[in-house]
């Protein structure tokens, strides 16, 4: 299927929700045409070697909510469903990037709930304290999965200060066990 490229710097694994600002008549364009076809978009990182920037991985959202800032700017909730493969990009008339996407059946991390350990659970807990520290976060969830190791480990990677290279180097790590050990480092880093 061909969707339309949102490339920015944030960074949104499936499960995740995000806030964004339109204000661009090409995306505001692309955001239109999402809500009458009931479809969704691609978010991705913005690649300078890559062609158009378009990187060959990203996540298809789709809007779960509208408002407007006091500036009267569209403010759009998004929801990613899945990751996606990205090929062929082109660019159409109003500078709006395009491609052909796949969705990417395999999960990200392979986790088995034999893994468990007491910090999977504990990263839960975290997590849940920071939503209900956090009520702009905590609105933005529709769904919550506190008990879910990988949606957990997923959301820390969002919510966490650190630079995007170190989330994508970690979102392709194969090994659930490196992120969570990462993930157990920098959590209980003394204060």
């Amino acid at each position: 299927m061909i969707r339309a490229i949102f490339p920015l710097p944030v960074f949104l694994l499936p499960g995740g929700y995000t806030k964004l600002r339109i204000f661009e008549p090409r995306y505001l364009s692309m955001v239109g045409d999402a809500l009458k076809r009931d479809q969704g978009f691609v978010l991705c990182r913005h690649i300078d070697d890559a062609y158009l920037n378009v990187p060959k991985e990203g996540v298809y959202v789709r809007i779960v909510d509208f408002s407007q800032d006091c500036t009267g700017q569209l403010l759009i909730d998004v929801f990613a469903k899945h990751r996606v493969s990205i090929d062929k990009p082109y660019m159409d008339k109003q500078n709006l990037r395009h491609a052909h996407i796949d969705i990417i059946e395999t999960p990200i991390w392979h986790y088995q709930s034999t893994q468990s350990s007491h910090f999977t659970s504990q990263m839960g807990e975290m997590l849940s304290k920071v939503f209900s520290q956090h009520p702009e976060i905590d609105e933005l969830y529709r769904e919550k999965h506190f008990e879910d190791p990988v949606w957990v480990a997923s959301r820390w990677l969002e919510l966490l200060p650190m630079k995007d290279a170190e989330k994508h180097k970690l979102k392709s790590s194969v090994n659930f066990e490196q992120v969570v050990s990462f993930l157990h480092t920098i959590l209980n880093k003394p204060q």
